[in-house]
């Protein structure tokens, strides 16, 4: 007999591979778990693109409020192209009563009509008078080539803020998709979480946004007079309502659309965007901050909220949260304003 050793095919490992997998399979707890989640990078992922939602959510506020301005421009230019209109109408009118009367006359010429007229005199008198018309009626025809650049002048101008408010719209309403798109991705991210993943995700958050117990307490009560104090009392009301895209009230809100109301109560009227309330307000530094200014967060100011006090903000966050308190140095300062 040999002792010569085989080795096994091919096939044959192939085969004990396989059973041993099937062995490893059927032991409890010897199969590959799933790797664990980073809490930290799914919610930092979820910010960003709630972030990104935000900023072409105050994008698309920033373009309807210039819509809303150059629907305005083109309400004027349509009252000045009827009233334009109008006066050429009228100067055609006269225009025309002069060729009608030249009509009735005859074009016989000027001569042939003093030789053959009774009363020389009294043609030369008409003449007189035919000429001031025909001198008129100049003046009327260079009045009317005018008058019809002016028309088409503006009615050029208001095509072009025909097309401007178009362009607008149509930009405003791709950043409203753009922002919904990013919030459906956001919610998708979080829909592949197990239960107790997103309880995780959802403590963590809590933990960054809410003040401490100390904070809390350090949350100046409603006082003060002006109107930095009657806009902080408006805004203080809306406290634990839902945010929304574009809304303005009364009872949903987006960050600018919060504070526009806000300071609204207070006399003082503000767009819709919070770079353009930035825009429009009196600076104030962050050492000047007092309750009812604005502070802006992040480097292009996609993000406002209504000074409270201590290092507090209220803001309306973002989609899927509410109106709430929140200490500044849980989002980037980018500036404050003073209204009015």
């Amino acid at each position: 007999m040999s002792n010569r050793r085989t080795c096994p095919s091919g096939r044959a490992l192939l085969a004990v591979g396989t059973a041993a997998a099937a062995l490893v399979a059927a032991v409890p707890g010897a199969s590959y778990a799933e790797p664990r989640r980073d809490i930290g990078q799914v919610r930092k992922q979820v910010d960003d693109l709630y972030q990104q939602a935000e900023k072409a959510a105050e994008q698309a506020n920033e373009l309807n409020d210039q819509t809303k301005v150059i629907d305005r421009r083109v309400g004027k230019l349509d009252s000045d192209v009827a009233r334009q209109q109008k006066r050429l109408d009228s100067l055609r009118g006269q225009i025309g009563q002069f060729a009608a009367a030249e009509y009735r006359a005859g074009s016989v010429d000027s001569t042939v009509q003093l030789l053959v007229a009774k009363d020389p005199k009294e043609y030369i008198a008409q003449m007189s008078t035919a000429q001031a018309f025909a001198g008129q009626q100049g003046d009327l025809l260079l009045q009317l080539q005018s008058e019809q650049k002016r028309l088409s002048e503006q009615k050029a101008a208001r095509q072009a803020e025909l097309n401007r408010l178009r362009e607008a719209r149509d930009t405003a309403k791709a950043r409203k998709k753009q922002a919904d798109a990013n919030v459906a991705e956001a919610k998708s991210v979080l829909s592949r979480l197990t239960a107790a993943e997103r309880r995780r995700v959802q403590a963590r958050e809590q933990a960054a946004s809410r003040p401490s117990r100390g904070q809390e307490e350090r949350i100046p009560l409603p006082s003060g007079s002006g109107r930095g104090a009657t806009a902080l009392a408006f805004a203080r009301a809306q406290l634990g309502e839902p945010y929304v895209f574009g809304a303005a009230g009364p009872s949903t809100w987006d960050c600018s659309g919060l504070t526009m109301m806000a300071w609204r109560q207070a006399g003082v009227s503000l767009p819709h965007s919070s770079r353009a309330q930035y825009a429009m307000s009196a600076k104030v530094s962050r050492s000047q901050l007092r309750p009812g200014d604005l502070v802006l967060f992040y480097s292009d100011m996609h993000h406002i909220g209504i000074y409270v006090g201590n290092g507090i903000v209220l803001h309306a966050p973002r989609p899927g949260k509410s109106v709430e308190y929140l200490p500044m140095r849980y989002m980037p300062y980018a500036g404050a304003v003073r209204p009015g």
